[in-house]
C-alpha cells in the first residue's frame, strides 16, 4: 500500500523531468535545419550522446560535460518542445525522436557511441540501443524505467491514450500564469535538493510546450519496453535514485532496488547503481558520485568493440 503511495507521487516526478541552472560554454552546433532537435558539441574523443528527460534542456548535463569533454565527444540534446527549443508539427514524438537521433548518429558518421539518458532521455536511450544499430557501444540510464507505469499498476494497458494526454494538457493550460507557476515550482522542489535548481528548472519548464510535453509523457507511459531490452547486446549502466521519506515508509531501499531490478530483469549486461540520498535529478543531488559511476563503466569498456 504505501509504495504504490509513493510510486504514484514520485511518478509526478519522472513524467516532469526537468532543467538545471549551470551554464556552461560550447564550441559548436550541428546543422538545425536537417534536425528538429538542438544539438550542442564539445571536446574529442570517442562521441556521447546526451538526452535529457521531460521538458529539460540539455543543459541540465552541464557540469558532466565540463568533466568529460577532456576525453570525450559530447552531442548534447535537447528535444522538440522542451526548454525554448521550437516544437515538432505533430505527433507521434517519441518513435520520431528515436528514429531522428539514430539517423543523426549515422549522418554524422558517429561510431563506438555512448548513450546517456536522464527519465525520459533514458527511455529514449535504450529504446534506440534494443535496435542493436553497429553505432551503439554502451548506455547509461539516469533514473529511468522500461515501463514506469508498471511501478504503479502491475495491470497497467499499453498504447497511446489521447485522451489522458488531453486531460494532461487541460490540467495544466487552464491554470493562471502565477498558479502554473507555483505548481512548476513546487514539481522542481521535489525533484531536487538543491535550491539553487529550482528557479531555473521552473522558467525550463514554462517555456516548453505543454502538447509536446501532455503526449510525449503520455505515450512513454504507454509504451511498455521490458522485453524489447532483452534484445541489447552492449553493457547498459542503471543509476537510480533513492530518498527516505518518513511520510512513506513502505518505500525502502530495498523495495525500490527490487523494482528496478524487476524492470530491467531481461537485460543481458547490466550494472545497476543506487543514489543514495538523491531525489530523480542525480545530477544535482550526487553529481560526483553520477560521473564516478559513469568514469568507472565507460573505463570498463573502453576496449569493447560494439
Amino acid at each position: 500500500m504505501y509504495f504504490k503511495k509513493i510510486t504514484s507521487f514520485k511518478a509526478l516526478y519522472l513524467i516532469i523531468g526537468t532543467i538545471f541552472i549551470i551554464f556552461s560554454p560550447f564550441e559548436k552546433s550541428f546543422g538545425q535545419s536537417n534536425f528538429d532537435f538542438k544539438v550542442e558539441i564539445s571536446g574529442e574523443g570517442e562521441p556521447i550522446l546526451f538526452i535529457p528527460g521531460l521538458i529539460s534542456s540539455g543543459e541540465v548535463w552541464a557540469k558532466t560535460v565540463s568533466v568529460l569533454s577532456d576525453r570525450y565527444e559530447c552531442h548534447v540534446l535537447t528535444m522538440p518542445g522542451y526548454a525554448g527549443v521550437p516544437a515538432q508539427s505533430n505527433p507521434p514524438y517519441l518513435k520520431t525522436w528515436k528514429s531522428e537521433i539514430i539517423r543523426y548518429i549515422k549522418e554524422s558518421k558517429l561510431d563506438q557511441v555512448t548513450l546517456i539518458g536522464h527519465s525520459l532521455g533514458g527511455f529514449l536511450s535504450m529504446w534506440i540501443a534494443a535496435e542493436n544499430i553497429p553505432e551503439v557501444k554502451q548506455i547509461i540510464l539516469v533514473d529511468a524505467l522500461p515501463f514506469f507505469a508498471g511501478t504503479m499498476n502491475p495491470n497497467a494497458e499499453t498504447g497511446f491514450n489521447e485522451n489522458r494526454a488531453k486531460q494532461y494538457m487541460n490540467s495544466l493550460s487552464g491554470l493562471e500564469h502565477d498558479q502554473l507557476y507555483a505548481t512548476r515550482m513546487m514539481l522542481a522542489r521535489g525533484m531536487t535538493s538543491d535550491s539553487t535548481r529550482w528557479e531555473m528548472l521552473t522558467e525550463w519548464a514554462m517555456n516548453s510546450d505543454l502538447k509536446t510535453e501532455a503526449y510525449s509523457a503520455t505515450e512513454m507511459m504507454g509504451i511498455d519496453l521490458r522485453e524489447k531490452i532483452a534484445g541489447i547486446n552492449v553493457p547498459v549502466l542503471v543509476l537510480g535514485a533513492f530518498e527516505e521519506n518518513p511520510q512513506f515508509p513502505g518505500f525502502t531501499r530495498e523495495r525500490m532496488e527490487q523494482t528496478y531490478l524487476s524492470q530491467y530483469q531481461n537485460v543481458k549486461n547490466l550494472r545497476f547503481e543506487v543514489a543514495d540520498g538523491s531525489k530523480h535529478f542525480i545530477m544535482y543531488d550526487k553529481p560526483e558520485w553520477m560521473i564516478e559511476q559513469m568514469n568507472d563503466f565507460m573505463a570498463e569498456n573502453r576496449n569493447l568493440q560494439p
